[in-house]
């Protein structure tokens, strides 16, 4: 049985590297889009648990910039993305350990797990972003 973490990271380095052979920035857009499929899912994760008050995890409130869209942008990167992306480089871009888990995970069924993944948490984010605000009232 395989690492569902990394065969969604070898299909998506394989993919990526398959439709942009010449870009030489590949490592920086597979970590920062994965990362950020990662933070959405702790999001939903977190964001549940507060509406049925299993627990409440207390937002960071940055007030930096004038307005709150960067405010609540650079918040959510800092709480969610930050351990992400951390997390994500030393287990797959420190060292180039990359390099042994592609022939690992290889995809022999050319499924796409990474755009599934992806699709995914992206349409799972949407929906619980409007339904929490529909239930809670905010609007």
């Amino acid at each position: 049985m395989s690492n569902i973490y990394y065969v969604i990271w070898s299909d998506a380095i394989c993919s990526f590297r398959r439709y942009h052979p010449r870009d030489k920035d590949w490592k920086l857009k597979v970590w920062v889009n994965i990362s950020t499929m990662h933070s959405l899912n702790f999001w939903l994760l977190i964001i549940w648990l507060k509406y049925f008050k299993i627990y409440d995890l207390p937002l960071l409130n940055l007030n930096i910039f004038p307005g709150t869209v960067l405010n609540d942008v650079f918040s959510f990167a800092i709480e969610f993305m930050g351990p992400f992306g951390l997390l994500n480089y030393f287990l797959i871009f420190y060292n180039d350990r990359y390099e042994k888990i592609l022939p690992r995970y290889k995809n022999e069924k050319e499924t796409k797990y990474a755009l599934v993944y992806s699709l995914s948490m992206i349409g799972l984010s949407l929906f619980t972003f409007c339904l929490y605000g529909l239930l809670t009232g905010q609007h």
